[in-house]
C-alpha cells in the first residue's frame, strides 16, 4: 500500500498534545538514545562507528515529527520516511532499526507524557510501525538521475569536476554546452541547478561524502560569482526584494540564485544567505521595504521556524504588503506546505521565483 495514500486515515494532533510533544523534545530524544544504546544487539541494527550518526537521527527525528504535528500533514511524513530509510541503510543501518526505534518513540512518549496526550500521538507511531514494510519498499525503488532540463549533455562529466573542486575544467565543460557568454539563468537553471541536485542525490546513497559536498558547493558559489560579476545591470526602478534562507538553514545556494536573476531583472536585492537571525531580518526589512521577501527552506524540520519567522513578520507594523514567496527543497513533495506556513506563493525554482515577483510587482503597478 502507499504511505501517502494511508496516511489519509490519520487525524490531526490536537494542540495541548503537540504542545506537550514540543516541550518534551530534549527529554524524549535522551529516553530513546538511552534505550537504544542498551540494547546488546545496537551493532547489529546501526552497523560499525554510526552511534553518534543514530545519535543525530534522533534529534532530527523530534525535529521533523515536530513539525508534522505543528502543520498536521501526514503525506509529508508518509514522503519524508522512506527517504530516511534510504539514507540511513546507505551509511550501514538495518531496516530492523526503524521499527525498533519508532517503539522506543512510542514507549518514552508513552511514559512522558499523560494518556489524554498521548494517545493522538501513539496513533501516529502505530501507523509507522505497520507501514514498515511499505518505507522499506519505497526506499527501495531506483530514483531517477538529474537531468539538465534544456541540454542533451553528460551531466556526470560535471558531477565529477564540481566534486574535485576544479574550477578550470567546470568552466571549460560550461562553455562547451552554453558557449562562451551564456546567459545566467541558462547557467544556474541547465547547469548549476541540476548538478547540485544530483550530488545531493548521490550524497542520499552514499556514494559521495559529505566533504566532497561541501567542496561542491563551494565550487558552485565562486562559479556564480564569477558569472554574476560579467552581467551588465540595469536601473532597479524602485523594485526591492530580500532573499534569504530559512532560520537554522545552512543552505544558501537557492536563495542566492533568486537574488541574482532578480538583480539580473533590474531589481534591487538584498541577499542574507543562511541562518539569518530574526531579528536582524526584520530590521533589514523595516529599513529596506522590499516588496518581496525570498525564503528558502530546504530541511523539513525548519518549517516551523520558518512558518513563526513568516508570522513575525506579518504582525510588523509597516510590513502589511510585503509579500512573502518559499522555495526549496523542503516544499518539492507538497507544494501546499506553502500556505500551511503563512506564505503568499511558492517557487520550484530561481527563475520560477524571478517571474513570480515580476508578476506580484506588475500587479503592484496597475
Amino acid at each position: 500500500m502507499d504511505p501517502v495514500v494511508g496516511a489519509g486515515v490519520l487525524s490531526a494532533v490536537p494542540t495541548a498534545a503537540r504542545l506537550a510533544f514540543h516541550q518534551s523534545l530534549g527529554t524524549l530524544t535522551d529516553d530513546v538514545n538511552r534505550t537504544l544504546e542498551a540494547r546488546p544487539d545496537l551493532a547489529g541494527l546501526i552497523g560499525v562507528d554510526n552511534l553518534d550518526l543514530m545519535r543525530d537521527n534522533h534529534a532530527n527525528h523530534a525535529s521533523f515529527m515536530d513539525n508534522v504535528f505543528f502543520l498536521g500533514n501526514f503525506k509529508l511524513l508518509a514522503r519524508i520516511v522512506p527517504w530516511v530509510y534510504r539514507v540511513y541503510t546507505a551509511r550501514g543501518f538495518s531496516l530492523d532499526y526503524f521499527p525498533v526505534e519508532l517503539q522506543a518513540w512510542a514507549d518514552a512518549i508513552g511514559n512522558r507524557l499523560p494518556s489524554h496526550l498521548s494517545e493522538p500521538i501513539l496513533n501516529v507511531y502505530a501507523w509507522m510501525i505497520r507501514h514498515h514494510g511499505d518505507f522499506a519498499e519505497q526506499a527501495r525503488l531506483p530514483d531517477a538521475a538529474a537531468t539538465s532540463p534544456a541540454l542533451s549533455v553528460d551531466l556526470g562529466r560535471f558531477v565529477g569536476v564540481f566534486l574535485e573542486g576544479d574550477f578550470k575544467a567546470a568552466e571549460r565543460l560550461t562553455k562547451e554546452a552554453l558557449g562562451e557568454s551564456p546567459e545566467l539563468e541558462e547557467f544556474y537553471l541547465w547547469i548549476l541547478d541540476p548538478v547540485m541536485r544530483e550530488i545531493g542525490r548521490l550524497w542520499e546513497h552514499s556514494l559521495v561524502s559529505s566533504a566532497q559536498e561541501h567542496v561542491a558547493s563551494a565550487l558552485v558559489t565562486r562559479m556564480m560569482s564569477v558569472a554574476y560579476s560579467r552581467i551588465d545591470r540595469g536601473p532597479t526602478l524602485g523594485k526591492r526584494v530580500v532573499a534569504c534562507s530559512g532560520p537554522h538553514e545552512q543552505h544558501q545556494i537557492g536563495a542566492w540564485m533568486v537574488s541574482d536573476l532578480l538583480e539580473a531583472r533590474g531589481w534591487d536585492a538584498r541577499l542574507l544567505g543562511a541562518d539569518p537571525s530574526p531579528e536582524g531580518l526584520l530590521s533589514l526589512l523595516d529599513e529596506f521595504r522590499p516588496a518581496v521577501l525570498a525564503l528558502s527552506v530546504t530541511v523539513p524540520f525548519h518549517l516551523r521556524d520558518a512558518a513563526q519567522l513568516i508570522e513575525s513578520v506579518r504582525r510588523r507594523p509597516g510590513l502589511e504588503d510585503l509579500r512573502i514567496m518559499v522555495g526549496g527543497q523542503a516544499f518539492a513533495m507538497d507544494a501546499s506546505l506553502a500556505t500551511a506556513i503563512g506564505a503568499d506563493g511558492y517557487a520550484p525554482d530561481a527563475r520560477s521565483a524571478a517571474l513570480l515577483a515580476e508578476g506580484w510587482w506588475e500587479e503592484v503597478q496597475r
